[in-house]
C-alpha cells in the first residue's frame, strides 16, 4: 500500500494541473487562526496546531491498517500526501530562466549573470526538494502521520513573525526533518548524474550540519549535471549555463523517480 501510496502521488505531482484539490478544501491558516486567537502560550498552540493532528492520524493509520481496511488507510495517506505536495510546476520557471540566458550579450557583468544563475538553482532547487521529498520520506518512514506533522510544521513557520520566539525551535525542527532526505536526494543525485564527483562531495559532506540544505542540494545538483567547461566571459557562461538549466531539470525528473525506488526498497524490507 506503501508504494501504490507514493506512486500515486507522485503521478499527480507530474501531472496536475492547477491548485492542489486537497489544499483547497482545507485552509490551514484558518485553523491556525482559531487557535491564534485563543491566546494559548506559544508552545502549546503548536502542539494543538501541529502535534495533535500528528499523533490523532497517527492512531487512525493504526487502526485501518489491516487489509480488510487497506483501502480506508490507503485513501487516508492519500488525502494527507496530496495535502502535503506543493504544485511545483517547472516547466515554466524552467523555460523563463532559459529564456533570460538565451538574452545575455557581451555588455551584461558577468558577475551579475554568475549570482542570478546561483540564485536560480539554489531556490528553485530547494523549493522542488521542499514541495515533495520530504513530505515522501516521513510517509515511508511513519506513514501519514509524519508527513501531516512535517507539513504542519513548515505552514506553522511560515506564519510565524521573524521575532516569535518559536522560530528558532521550529526552523531546528525542519532542519533536522530534512537532514536525512536532503542526504538521501544527493545520493539519488550521484546514482542519476555524474557519480564519482558528486558521491565524493557527499562523503566529504555526509555529517555536516552547518551548511543549509539549499546550498548543499545546489552544489550537489551542480556537480552531477556538469560535465563539460565554458568559454571565458560572459556570453560562454550564459551558454553553459543554458545547458546546465536543462541538466538540471533532467536530473531532478530523474531523482524524482528515484524515490519511487526508495519507496520499493522500504516495502521490501517490510518498514
Amino acid at each position: 500500500m506503501k508504494f501504490l501510496a507514493v506512486l500515486i502521488t507522485l503521478f499527480f505531482y507530474r501531472n496536475w494541473q492547477g491548485d492542489n484539490p486537497v489544499r483547497s478544501a482545507f485552509s490551514f491558516s484558518d485553523y491556525y487562526g482559531w487557535f491564534s486567537a485563543k491566546n494559548l502560550a506559544t508552545y502549546w498552540r503548536f502542539g494543538l496546531c501541529v502535534g495533535l493532528p500528528a499523533v490523532l492520524t497517527l492512531i487512525l493509520a493504526a487502526e485501518v491498517f489491516h487489509w480488510l481496511q487497506g483501502i480506508v488507510w490507503l485513501a487516508l495517506s492519500l488525502v494527507i500526501l496530496i495535502y502535503a505536495t506543493e504544485i511545483y510546476d517547472i516547466e515554466p520557471m524552467f523555460d523563463d530562466h532559459v529564456r533570460w540566458l538565451k538574452s545575455v550579450s557581451a555588455e551584461d557583468q558577468i558577475a551579475d549573470v554568475i549570482q542570478r544563475q546561483d540564485d536560480f538553482q539554489m531556490t528553485h532547487l530547494y523549493d522542488m526538494f521542499q514541495s515533495i521529498v520530504p513530505g515522501l520520506f516521513w510517509f515511508l518512514i511513519t506513514g501519514p502521520a509524519g508527513t501531516l506533522f512535517y507539513v504542519f510544521t513548515i505552514q506553522y513557520l511560515d506564519r510565524l513573525d521573524e521575532d516569535d520566539p518559536e522560530v528558532d525551535l521550529l526552523d531546528n525542527i525542519v532542519f533536522w526533518m530534512e537532514w536525512v532526505p536532503v542526504r538521501i536526494t544527493g545520493l539519488l543525485f550521484s546514482f542519476v548524474g555524474n557519480f564519482g564527483p558528486t558521491m565524493d562531495y557527499w562523503l566529504n559532506h555526509l555529517t555536516d550540519t552547518q551548511e543549509s540544505h539549499a546550498v548543499h542540494l545546489s552544489i550537489m545538483a551542480s556537480i552531477a549535471s556538469d560535465k563539460s567547461e565554458h568559454d571565458d566571459g560572459v556570453e560562454g557562461f550564459a551558454r553553459f549555463s543554458e545547458f546546465q538549466t536543462h541538466q538540471l531539470k533532467s536530473l531532478c525528473e530523474r531523482a524524482l523517480f528515484g524515490w519511487l525506488g526508495v519507496a520499493a526498497v522500504v516495502v521490501i524490507l517490510g518498514w
